[in-house]
């Protein structure tokens, strides 16, 4: 039986003979998140966290039980039951997800490997797939968004791929409107504006692509508080001297230190957490980040306090506020008293890229690269729960652009530089749906009651603390 399921756009089940009912929303939801997690079991617990924003009705169980039935006809045995589970089982081609994601890679490497032409056709392909927001349709509020918005960040980075490829081409064509377009949704992505400052360049328009780069800048500095990224200031500066490699017919400028075959990490954990009563300590951290002066010193903000005190909900909420400003990539890993700050300066280059056989062995060595990676990059760094200041100094950027985020248990001494920000155990912890306005308060935790609010000790928060 041929069957095909579409999630990019409006969720839509597609049988031999044409378009198959897929159900109300709630079903079309199941469907979603089976077709999702294709060819992997889908336990009951994890659809219930998905499908219900806050704490699922009694019914939830039942409610999926009857939605996979229903699906069921119109499936037959593609769905499996497993103990406690279920299963959806579709071929790669059976998914428009998984067909976008195969022709986004392929173009992708084709990229990287200077194949513009093969490239701009399998991306072009790829974005054909869409017929709108992921999703289309679903109740919204719910931790699926979570998926549906990374298929969303999955179809930026594309349209920004071809565009790419299309520049190389010299397929100017239309592409200014698109760009403009875009920038106009999506106003944050500093990669589009570089692009549309080499397109109107590339097109005798030098005056309008100088002026981009004053709009871009107005733009970060008034929704972010920072300052365009070195890529985007190296391509003004570029511009600004007639530079002979932004001329048409020449490989593209590539951003300092940037690998094009190497992504961009994107590691922080879902933001689907809030602390309550922490509003004001997630406002010191952000403008502990955003108003670093830009070219003297690198952003540190340490966050400390007892268990339960949310430290890592914090981080991560501020981390995700934060993205936008660091287009290089965040890091987020775990410290422990087992980690090293060696240890720890591996993960980084891992994630960047350098092979495990070629992160340096010696210390001093491996500093060094860890320093020179990040001397280019404007890269964000999460550190979790880390036990000593051994663990962090090492990790400091040695120059502005990057930014260094770290939980502890405990004050930790370290430059004066450094910005602490205190928290106590007594804060209430709620769920927050994600890409919705409504907070839900979750179970109640033992010893702390779920309304309790607690007090903010502003005495605790301050720099060289």
């Amino acid at each position: 039986m041929s069957i095909e399921v579409r999630l990019l756009g409006p969720v839509e089940l597609r049988g031999e003979n044409g378009l198959v009912h897929a159900g109300p929303a709630k079903q079309r939801a199941v469907l979603a998140v089976l077709a999702l997690e294709a060819n992997r079991p889908v336990t009951l617990h994890r659809l219930t966290e998905l499908l219900w924003a806050g704490k699922p009705p009694r019914s939830a169980v039942a409610n999926i039980r009857n939605h996979v039935a229903s699906l069921r006809r119109a499936l037959v045995d593609r769905i499996v039951s497993r103990q406690g589970a279920y299963q959806l089982n579709l071929a790669s081609h059976e998914l428009d997800v998984g067909e976008f994601r195969r022709l986004a890679d392929t173009g992708r490497n084709a990229l990287a490997l200077g194949e513009a032409e093969q490239a701009e056709a399998r991306l072009a392909a790829a974005l054909r797939l869409w017929r709108g927001p992921a999703g289309t349709g679903l109740p919204r509020g719910t931790a699926l968004d979570v998926l549906l918005t990374g298929l969303e960040a999955d179809r930026l980075r594309t349209v920004e791929d071809l565009v790419e490829a299309r520049l190389r081409l010299g397929n100017l064509g239309d592409l200014v409107v698109v760009l403009r377009e875009h920038l106009a949704a999506h106003p944050l992505r500093e990669r589009a504006w570089g692009q549309l400052m080499l397109a109107l360049y590339r097109a005798g328009d030098v005056g309008a692509a100088l002026a981009s780069f004053r709009q871009a800048q107005a733009i970060l500095h008034a929704q972010l508080g920072v300052d365009p990224g070195n890529e985007l200031a190296a391509l003004h500066v570029a511009m600004l001297e007639r530079a002979p490699h932004l001329d048409l017919g020449r490989p593209p400028p590539a951003f300092p230190g940037r690998t094009v075959a190497v992504e961009a990490p994107r590691e922080l954990p879902p933001d689907l957490m809030s602390v309550a009563g922490h509003s004001d300590e997630l406002a010191v951290v952000l403008a502990g980040v955003r108003t670093v002066p830009t070219g003297r010193v690198s952003a540190v903000v340490i966050i400390h306090g007892p268990p339960r005190s949310g430290k890592t909900a914090l981080v991560i909420r501020a981390g995700h506020a934060l993205a936008d400003a660091f287009p290089d990539g965040q890091i987020f890993a775990e410290g422990g008293p087992d980690v090293t700050a060696s240890n720890l300066m591996a993960r980084v280059l891992r994630a960047f890229g350098v092979p495990p056989d070629e992160v340096p062995e010696q210390p001093d060595e491996r500093i060094g690269r860890y320093r020179s990676l990040l001397a280019t990059r404007r890269v964000l760094i999460v550190l979790d729960a880390v036990t000593s200041e051994a663990q962090v100094r090492p990790l400091i950027p040695a120059s502005a652009g990057s930014a260094l985020l770290v939980t502890s248990r405990r004050s930790l001494r370290v430059p004066e530089c450094v910005q602490h920000v205190a928290l106590r155990t007594s804060a209430r912890v709620r769920v927050r749906p994600y890409a919705s306005g409504l907070v839900l308060p979750a179970r109640r935790t033992e010893g702390v009651p779920t309304w309790y609010r607690a007090p903010i000790r502003t005495g605790r928060i301050g720099l060289g603390r």
